[in-house]
Formats: C-alpha cells, structure tokens, sequence
C-alpha cells in the first residue's frame, strides 16, 4: 500500500480551527493500523514530551488546501531520552517530515517512525537498539551466591524480556507481535491449556487487540508480566533482613517483597489479594527459587491478556547463568483457568551502568494535552 501524503503550502501558519479528539489510552495495535503508512509535511507547532506517551504537533495543508492541525505520538519519553531524544530537538516553526502509522480511529493522528528535519537529518527514530554489555561471569557475593542485581559500586537493571508474551514451553514457536497479540488467533490453543470460559476470554482479548488492558488504566502488571514491562526491573538483595525486593520500571505500585528468611507460605484463604501475591523464597544452587500465592484478579497474567483468577499459584525461578544473561522460569498453577499446571519462561538482558528511572502513569493523561 503507498503511503498516504499531505504537504504544506503558502497557509502554512493559517490558525487551526479544528480540534482533535482526545484519544483514549490504549494499546499501540488498538490505537494505529500498521497496513496504513502516511507521510505527513508541514511545520512543528507544539510539542509535549508527557509520560507514557509524548506528542509532537504540526499544522499540514490536506488535499483541499485547508490547513489542519495533526498529533503525532513520537514514543515513550523514558525510551526517547535514553536513545539521546530530547523535546528541544524540534522547534515551534520548523519544517519538519513524518513517516509514520495512521490511527484506526477517523481523527488525524499519527504514530511516528521517523522525524526528519528539512535537510533530511533524523530528528526521532522509533526503536532504538541499546547495545549489549559486554560478556562477563555473574557477579557474586562474599560467601559465593549469586548476585541478581549489580555489583558493589556499579549500577545496572534487567531490561526486555526475550519473549512477547507467556507461552507453554515445548512445541514450535507461536508467532505473536510485541504486544502478544497473535498472527493466527487459531494459535490460542497452543498457548496454554485453557478452561473453556478462559480461552473465550484470551481470545475476546485478542480479537479487541487488548485494548481493554488494565496495565493501560495504570493498574500494576501483576504476577510473570511484571517482568515483561517495557522500563524494566531490578533487585535489591537484603540479606541481612531476609528479603529481596523487586523495584519495576513501568508501571504504578512498583515495588515487590520476596521473604527469603525461612517463612512458611500463608494459608490461601488468610492472605491478602494483591497484584504481586505474597512471596516466600530460598536459593537452590544459583537459582532463586519463589513460591507466590495471594493474587488478586485485576491484573492480565501476561502481555497479551492471559487470564488468571484467586486460585493462582506460582513457582518462580530466576537463574543468572553470567553477567548478561537471566532465565526466568514460571510455573502457573490455577485449576479455575487452567486444565493442569504449566510451564513458560524468557530471557532477560543486563542494561549496565544505568538505574531504572522513575515512572509515573497517569490514565489518559494526554486527555490534558491533546485537544
């Protein structure tokens, strides 16, 4: 498909009397149709470099000659400003071209690919690779345990997950987007074994292209997807109190207490619904090893709307094999929704010498900004 293209005359500065519809805050695939490119010419009015999602403005002629005003979401301003992004990089009045995605919705909005200056220089391009550490063992403790978090005067966090969702190991690859979202909805049942009534609710999820996610309402991503948010995670290992805590990098309520200090797990029905459940661990070699129970229902179990209910049991292990490198192994145990108790995992990448950095999400926030 060619891509659809608007240019700006003359009237370039002709004042906008159109508004735009304040979109709702959903997912990308729920909010952009891939099979429709659009380039976009015109000149930078505003920009708004707002949490989860930053906006440029720009006034483009359309086919009649009128002027009309665009939203152009650029990305995730945490994603933005460690690929070396920053708001001042276009100015009111520039010139400025976008190569980019047209919304589903009949609003003229936009999610930009590229930014390109008059002279063509890149301004902003989406999905910027971080390059690797560099290969290392695992770092360790005095008494020989693995370290799960940086070593003494270092910083570092866990980054992208290596899977885009939560799947049944064994059998072949299930070919999914970033999202989770499948290529074959016929797919469904080789993700997991559902109960009936939760594999009409996976695959409502994935026909409405997860555009009901409470993780989008900036409710927290409870159980395996906390480690599947797009900021990433971290461990800070007390061990003189007994605990690990995992701080998460997208996300509200962004902290989770594992008690490695010999505790029993609770009884079920005496422990507190929660979106991380209560957690108890002990280390078995190199891997740390997380019994959880306790959850509460508010929560997708993983990215692409992988249901669960109170009944949730999980097993967890976290195994850094070296410097770069975390397996994280869940067995999901929750007979309400499951035929039987099953296995899935990923790999997760070591981003050195950086902190997580501090996430706020507001529900449809750009509510605020684009009108």
């Amino acid at each position: 498909m060619r891509p659809l293209v608007f240019t700006l005359g003359a009237c370039a500065l002709i004042a906008v009397t159109a508004a735009l519809p304040a979109p709702a805050q959903i997912g990308f695939s729920a909010t952009y149709d891939s099979g429709r490119p659009i380039k976009l010419k015109g000149i930078a009015t505003a920009i708004d470099w707002v949490n989860p999602h930053a906006f440029l403005y720009m006034n483009v002629s359309d086919t009649a000659g009128s002027v009309v005003r665009w939203a152009v979401e650029i990305g995730d301003p945490i994603d933005l400003e460690h690929d070396g992004w920053k708001p001042t990089v276009v100015h009111v009045g520039d010139e400025i071209t976008v190569d980019g995605l047209l919304a589903r919705e009949p609003v003229r909005q936009a999610f930009a690919k590229s930014v390109m200056s008059k002279t063509g220089a890149k301004l902003f391009t989406a999905n910027a690779k971080k390059p690797a550490a560099a290969a290392a063992p695992a770092p360790r403790w005095p008494d020989g345990q693995v370290r799960l978090g940086p070593e003494p005067g270092k910083k570092g966090y866990w980054g992208k997950a290596s899977a885009s969702s939560l799947v049944e190991k064994g059998g072949q690859p299930i070919a999914m987007n970033e999202e989770g979202i499948l290529k074959n909805i016929l797919d469904a049942d080789r993700v997991a074994p559902f109960q009936p009534w939760a594999k009409a609710v996976y695959e409502l999820r994935q026909r409405t292209l997860l555009k009901d996610d409470p993780l989008l309402r900036c409710l927290p991503a409870g159980g395996p997807r906390q480690f599947q948010t797009p900021h990433g995670f971290q461990f800070v290992e007390q061990k003189e109190l007994g605990r690990v805590l995992i701080l998460l990098g997208g996300g509200d309520r962004n902290w989770r207490a594992i008690y490695t200090d010999g505790r029993p797990q609770g009884e079920a029905a005496e422990v507190v619904r929660s979106y991380y459940g209560n957690s108890v661990g002990h280390w078995e070699k190199d891997t740390l090893v997380v019994d959880s129970i306790g959850y509460n229902e508010k929560f997708w179990l993983a990215s692409g709307g992988l249901p669960s209910t109170e009944a949730l049991h999980l097993t967890e292990r976290f195994t850094r094999s070296d410097l770069n490198t975390l397996k994280y192994e869940v067995t999901v145990d929750d007979p309400r929704t499951y035929t039987r108790p099953w296995t899935g995992g990923w790999t997760v990448q070591w981003v050195p010498g950086e902190e997580i950095q501090e996430y706020f999400c507001e529900e449809n926030a750009e509510q605020t900004f684009v009108r």
